[in-house]
This record gives C-alpha cells, sequence and structure tokens, in this order.
C-alpha cells in the first residue's frame, strides 16, 4: 500500500498523540466542548 508523505504524517502525529496516557479522553472532552465556551477574551 502506497500512502502520500502528508498521510504518512499524519498517521504518525495520530499514534504519537494517541500514546500519551490520558489524551485520547482529553481529545474526546476537547471535542465535546462547544466552541462559545473556549473562547476568553484579551484585555
Amino acid at each position: 500500500m502506497l500512502v502520500s508523505e502528508s498521510d504518512w504524517r499524519a498517521i504518525q502525529e495520530t499514534l504519537y498523540l494517541l500514546s500519551i496516557p490520558g489524551m485520547r479522553e482529553a481529545i474526546k472532552e476537547g471535542m465535546e466542548t462547544p466552541f462559545e465556551d473556549c473562547v476568553t477574551e484579551l484585555s
């Protein structure tokens, strides 16, 4: 199977992030958080 370099790098990045304990749960939690709750005002 052949994959492009950018796809291969994306696969490697995903595997790296998922190898960090708790990262999968943190990503899921972040995806469920409404955008409005993530925005902060700068003074």
